[in-house]
């Protein structure tokens, strides 16, 4: 049987069958490719870590393709060596977290590595992981942010009970306001300045309760401070990552400028009400121990440490939608690298740049033995100890004092080192990561991409 479907030369029903199934099998390669990528992004793998683990999938599937990834874009493009053409995606994704989703992603890519799934098997697996309900519901959000502010005020931030207790409710307002705000597009670009206006503005007026403005202010929204994305800004930039890396920290660095702006305003907004609020708030006894607050300085019992550090780690735990038989690990791991930052800078005196190289080392190697002896996803875990390590609050701080907000100039000589504090804090855990993952994984991974800092 013959066929003239080609015009140079004849070929058999049989060839032109199996060269039709080839053709399909690529497409759906190249599906599935697409459909990772977007997974990956979506449920909060390490940016630096997206174009490799890319390309070794495809190198596994054998698929001939190259990746270039900006922050909520990743440009996929397919060669065709026998026809010698490209064909280029634009596959657009925010950035969220969901940690339970991305270790069955980071499960399946170790069955295709293994070549144990096929490509079939694969798509409908992904599918089915991107349908799968939300675990904890979005009315949840409003006692994550609550528990979290009360925990980060007392720890982080020099904070008494009532100051903790007082950013929870703002905490629990913000998260309010977060989800009515995302009903509303005209309203996104700026309900993050308007909530801190507020919060800002409630933390200076209840001045004459002998509350202090720093702790609540900070802590009230202590999930959105971009220490996270700085730190993730320098990884990327270490890693050559440099398109991704610069566009993150310029973001970074003007969106604390825009919390520290909108918490300024709602200051003043009250200090033009009522000047003294300012003055006399800021010559508060324990209102002058909070600005100074480090992780030495606490205005209640450090004891009460073993109650908010494993409570700010399970409120982080459901924000990063880990399931709870994942909460062990990353509560252990969490802690391990806070009590290594405590014991560093409470006993030890070490300098600044080993505060933070050393506590990353650690969660570092734990993250990664854990990865290399269970053979699961230990991203997570590091995740949420990075958390305890990220300089939110630095950008804040300069913010305040270069908009001489804050009255009195209490943030006054913190803006001109801002920046250099931020960066320098983020280097540090990244150098910290780094030769985590270079002792346990000098040559790499045999088989599946690493999916890790």
């Amino acid at each position: 049987m013959m066929t003239t479907a080609s015009q140079f030369e004849p070929i058999t029903l049989e060839d032109r069958i199996r060269i039709t199934f080839e053709i399909a099998n690529i497409l759906q390669k190249q599906e599935f490719l697409r459909k990772l990528a977007k997974s990956l992004m979506l449920y909060g793998t390490p940016a630096h870590r997206l174009e490799y683990i890319m390309r070794e999938v495809s190198r596994t599937l054998g698929v001939d393709a190259e990746y270039v990834y900006m922050p909520n874009v990743m440009f996929v493009t397919f060669f065709d060596q026998s026809t010698h053409t490209t064909e280029t995606h634009f596959i657009r994704q925010a950035q969220l977290f969901d940690m339970h989703k991305l270790g069955e992603i980071y499960r399946l890519e170790k069955l295709i590595s293994h070549g144990e799934v096929s490509v079939d098997e694969a798509l409908e697996f992904i599918d089915n992981v991107a349908n799968e309900d939300d675990f904890y519901p979005l009315w949840w959000n409003p006692i994550i942010y609550a528990i979290a502010s009360f925990c980060g005020c007392i720890m982080f931030f020099g904070g008494r009970w009532k100051e903790g207790g007082m950013s929870a409710i703002l905490a629990m307002f913000f998260a309010v306001y977060e989800l009515f705000s995302g009903r509303f597009i005209s309203f996104q670009p700026i309900w993050e300045i308007t909530v801190c206006i507020l919060i800002g503005f409630v933390a200076r007026a209840i001045w004459r309760y002998d509350f202090c403005f720093t702790p609540i202010a900070f802590s009230a929204f202590i999930v959105i401070l971009p220490g996270y994305s700085m730190a993730i800004a320098i990884i990327e930039l270490v890693s050559r990552q440099l398109v991704s890396g610069v566009i993150r920290m310029v973001y970074a660095i003007l969106y604390s400028f825009l919390l520290g702006y909108g918490v300024g305003m709602g200051s003043a907004l009250f200090g033009t009400i009522d000047p003294a609020s300012i003055s006399e708030q800021a010559l508060a006894p324990a209102c002058k121990k909070a600005l100074n607050a480090g992780t030495c300085f606490a205005s209640v019992s450090q004891w009460y440490y073993f109650l908010t550090v494993p409570l700010f780690a399970v409120a982080y735990c459901i924000y990063l939608r880990a399931r709870p038989p994942r909460w062990p690990v990353m509560i252990i791991v969490s802690a391990a690298g806070y009590v290594t930052n405590y014991a560093l800078s409470c006993h030890a005196k070490a300098p600044p740049q080993v505060l933070q190289v050393v506590p990353a080392f650690v969660i570092g190697m734990l993250g990664n033995l854990l990865t290399k002896f269970t053979g699961k996803m230990s991203f997570d875990a590091v995740l949420l100890a990075v958390f305890y390590l990220v300089p939110g609050s630095l950008g804040l701080k300069a913010a305040l004092g270069l908009f001489g907000s804050g009255g009195g100039g209490e943030f006054a000589n913190q803006g001109s080192t801002f920046a250099l504090s931020m960066i320098e804090v983020s280097i540090g855990i990244t150098v910290g990561l780094f030769v985590a993952n270079l002792i346990v994984y000098p040559k790499g991974t045999a088989h599946t991409p690493l999916m890790n800092f």
